[in-house]
């Protein structure tokens, strides 16, 4: 095995172990105990690819089209973020409640700042998955006729512009999470009679599968993007690059609906606001 071989093994070994043990957090004292899961109620994507696909020749096109428009180019895109960057926080200072003040960990208290920081790490994740979404989005326009073959390619080019920054701020933000863990217990654990805990801590539990939810989805568009770096350097042939475009574009399709249901489950929850907010 060449050592260029020996470095595409270890990527897609290490995204096969995000996807499995990562997308766990540490979540500290965090226990769901016996809540039920999200089911994965995304629609397949069966139908569009019986319906619409347009050929093995076609796809080779298309995938070949993006591979070659270009390196991500993040300093571009950057330069477009450093004022919003440095914008962001100026003078932006806020009250703690008295459960946050120094001195008083309680339980409430930890619950809101785990919120606080899974909220932290989900904004992190939105620029990603919005680009992840056009990325897919077109495709899914794409094979039922809605767009042509050089709109999907527009589409596809401005998705590379900071594609690989946003996705590495989500992997800092999600890897600085996991160190600190979720400090919050779970609602099934806690004894009857508790009064703003619980609330807090079902928000907590909610923002935790979204930001699991997210992690997954990202994942997938960190992958895509290896795959067509390894195409445009001729690592991998146009046919590859195809089947596993098919393969990360219907998994995309469902990772996202799934984050999309776990993201609208979160924002229905406001216990740790109204925790804050009552001090």
């Amino acid at each position: 095995m060449t050592d260029q071989q020996h470095d595409d093994q270890q990527h897609d070994d290490q995204h096969d172990d995000d996807q499995h043990d990562d997308d766990q957090l540490d979540a500290g004292t965090y226990d769901e105990g016996d809540d039920e899961t999200y089911a994965d109620d995304a629609p397949a994507v069966g139908p569009l690819v019986a319906a619409g696909l347009l050929g093995l020749v076609t796809l080779l096109v298309l995938v070949v089209a993006w591979a070659v428009l270009g390196r991500d180019d993040d300093a571009r895109d950057a330069s477009g973020q450093a004022s919003t960057a440095g914008s962001v926080g100026a003078g932006a200072t806020s009250t703690l409640p008295s459960d946050l003040a120094p001195g008083r960990p309680t339980r409430l208290g930890r619950c809101v700042r785990a919120q606080r920081a899974l909220e932290e790490t989900l904004d992190a994740a939105q620029p990603a998955l919005d680009q992840w979404a056009v990325h897919v989005g077109a495709m899914n326009k794409l094979v039922v006729g809605e767009i042509t073959l050089q709109q999907a390619t527009e589409f596809w080019e401005s998705t590379r512009l900071g594609a690989q920054r946003r996705v590495r701020d989500f992997g800092d933000s999600f890897g600085a999470l996991r160190a600190v863990g979720v400090d919050c217990p779970g609602p099934a654990l806690l004894a009857p009679g508790a009064r703003a805990l619980p609330g807090c801590a079902r928000e907590v539990q909610a923002a935790v599968r979204a930001v699991q939810s997210a992690r997954v989805s990202v994942s997938t568009w960190e992958e895509h993007i290896h795959h067509m770096d390894m195409l445009r350097l001729g690592q991998m042939t146009p046919e590859q690059a195809t089947e596993m475009w098919l393969d990360s574009w219907q998994s995309g399709v469902r990772e996202l609906d799934a984050y999309d249901s776990a993201s609208a489950s979160a924002e229905r929850e406001d216990g740790c606001s109204r925790a804050g907010s009552s001090r």
